[in-house]
């Protein structure tokens, strides 16, 4: 039994690890931004999920992140309020291969900011990172 489940393992790592990925630099736009729709609708299962097509990271880390958003939710609403919207705040570039999306996910009392990142190995574009924080210091350099 303890084959089989080690065996489901690779398959689904393999299975992930072969993403798919977007032809043009504004299909991940595109796709940025139905994910912090969904985001700040609190769909965070139904984003990741999404993501997982293009994100050749292991589904079973991506769940961990997942998991981890749903135990720090709820102390983000308790001391932010109520979510009132969202804004594209920045859009960097690493040459030709990386593309940055800041978003600000807006609440009563404060703000939180998404950044999703894709990377272009070679002629597909990928989700490289979801990551959310709430120090804002680093979006003011």
């Amino acid at each position: 039994m303890r084959k089989f489940g080690l065996i489901m393992l690779l398959l689904a790592i393999c299975l992930n690890a072969s993403a798919r990925g977007f032809k043009k630099e504004s299909e991940t736009k595109v796709f940025a931004d139905s994910l912090m729709t969904q985001f700040i609708k609190g769909d965070f299962a139904g984003a990741l999920n999404k993501a997982k097509v293009y994100w050749p990271l292991p589904a079973i880390e991506i769940d961990g992140m997942l998991n981890k958003i749903n135990q720090q939710w709820p102390l983000v609403k308790q001391r932010f309020g109520k979510t009132t919207g969202k804004e594209l705040v920045q859009t960097k570039r690493i040459g030709k291969s990386f593309i940055r999306y800041v978003y600000l996910h807006k609440f009563e009392n404060h703000a939180i900011y998404w950044q999703i990142d894709f990377y272009r190995p070679v002629n597909e574009w990928q989700i490289n990172q979801i990551i959310f924080l709430d120090n804002l210091n680093t979006l003011y350099n």
